[in-house]
């Protein structure tokens, strides 16, 4: 990895990059579009848009997958440095990667998700039943982790008596929170034992994986439980960010409250803005296998790279007033789900948790007001960015149906893929 400029001192798991980095990239992309850090063993970031979504489609030279260290650990993969345990076919290359991506993806093509969207309102509409009578929550708590931990599981075909244990394990890890480590112990050796046992409903994902081949092989236990671990984490950690990030705005923004209030059809272009302007996977790291030039700087197998996903989703050279919140943008394709053979399989449910749940919140507490003094920013943001903690108040109001049990009982047809 070599250029005429030095490395610097960036450190995306720190304080300061979690406050400063969309000043840092704003900079880079004018004048310098790849940095170099010598943290974490040496790396780049790549900060433009079209560098962006050009690498990301080239997986020949940009691998996800992971290999073995000198040291006996695994190196490699999306993040730096390495996870301590590979994340499904998502740190994986071909052909082994795209062979369990045909297995998933016919759940989640936009058909397959439009055709739950009924399922989707009703869980909706439950969790705000839960605390519509307060007028207060916290959209962290009550909001942002149960709605996906409840569609994801749902999706697998676990019981939803687990949502909040498992919402908070997946949370506190992607915040990086004290003892995090414990928490996804516990929730791998739960899954593991749902996968034994056969704890999980017959019409959901987790069956379906079971009864996969690949090239007249079972998938086995093992690997459908990693590619569930998968899920679980890529099904709530960016929908948890996404729903703090739109509270929070259109609470900053009441014009553009006001206005998703009075033409609904505008929320599926408010989540595209939110997703773009506060994306909540901040980047996705790669390893160099061929040597290749990126904007003047030259790269040589082994380096490692992290493609910066939400510098490239604010690049004005592809979104005139690029960091500005516009419910009329033009449609561009944004990076904020990744691109090309790893871009993220579960994109359109998560789109759809949002602009249904949003459409609840906006007829049933449509003057929510986030507590902004009180709201609490991820201080490490080396994956996803978010929120900790944010209070919110609004006027209270009734249960759509009465009692409201501890979790939702769904009748709606749920998620499966379209024949």
């Amino acid at each position: 990895m070599s250029d005429d400029r030095d490395e610097r001192a960036i450190d995306h798991h720190g304080a300061d990059f979690a406050r400063d980095h969309h000043a840092l990239y704003r900079e880079a992309r004018g004048s310098c579009p790849v940095l170099h850090s010598g943290a974490h063993g040496r790396f780049a970031i790549v900060t433009r848009y079209a560098d962006n979504r050009a690498a990301l489609r080239d997986s020949a030279t940009f691998s996800s997958g992971r290999f073995a260290l000198d040291n006996g650990r695994l190196g490699g993969g999306v993040a730096i440095p390495p996870n301590g345990m590979r994340i499904g076919m998502i740190e994986m290359d071909a052909p082994r990667a795209g062979e369990l991506r045909a297995i998933l993806q016919p759940w989640f093509t936009i058909p397959a998700v439009e055709a739950a969207s009924a399922r989707i309102g009703q869980i909706s509409r439950w969790l705000i039943d839960t605390l519509i009578e307060r007028g207060a929550c916290d959209v962290v708590d009550d909001l942002a982790k149960p709605m996906p931990s409840l569609l994801i599981l749902d999706v697998l075909g676990l019981s939803l008596d687990r949502w909040r244990d498992y919402g908070r394990v997946l949370h506190e890890a992607v915040a990086k929170s004290s003892g995090s480590i414990e928490g996804l112990r516990w929730l791998a050796a739960d899954l593991r034992r749902s996968v034994a046992e056969g704890d999980y409903d017959q019409d959901g994902l987790l069956a379906a994986l079971m009864a996969a081949e690949v090239q007249g092989e079972p998938l086995g236990a093992a690997m459908v439980c990693e590619l569930a671990m998968m899920l679980l984490f890529g099904g709530t950690d960016t929908t948890i960010a996404a729903i703090g990030h739109m509270l929070r705005h259109l609470t900053e923004h009441p014009e553009d409250r006001a206005r998703l209030i009075a033409e609904p059809a505008r929320i599926g272009a408010a989540v595209e803005e939110i997703f773009r302007l506060h994306s909540p996977s901040t980047g996705v790291a790669r390893t160099v296998m061929a040597p290749i030039e990126i904007a003047g700087s030259s790269f040589a197998p082994g380096d490692r790279v992290m493609f910066a996903i939400n510098s490239a989703n604010r690049d004005e050279a592809v979104f005139v007033d690029a960091e500005r919140f516009n419910l009329d943008r033009p449609k561009r394709p944004h990076l904020a789900f990744g691109w090309g053979a790893h871009a993220c399989l579960g994109q359109n449910l998560a789109r759809a948790d949002l602009r249904i749940f949003l459409t609840e919140i906006l007829e049933r507490m449509p003057d929510f007001q986030v507590d902004l003094d009180r709201a609490e920013r991820y201080t490490s943001i080396p994956l996803v960015n978010g929120h900790a903690r944010m209070p919110m108040r609004f006027t209270p109001g009734t249960p759509s149906q009465s009692p409201v049990g501890t979790w939702p009982v769904l009748t709606m047809p749920r998620l499966r893929p379209i024949a």
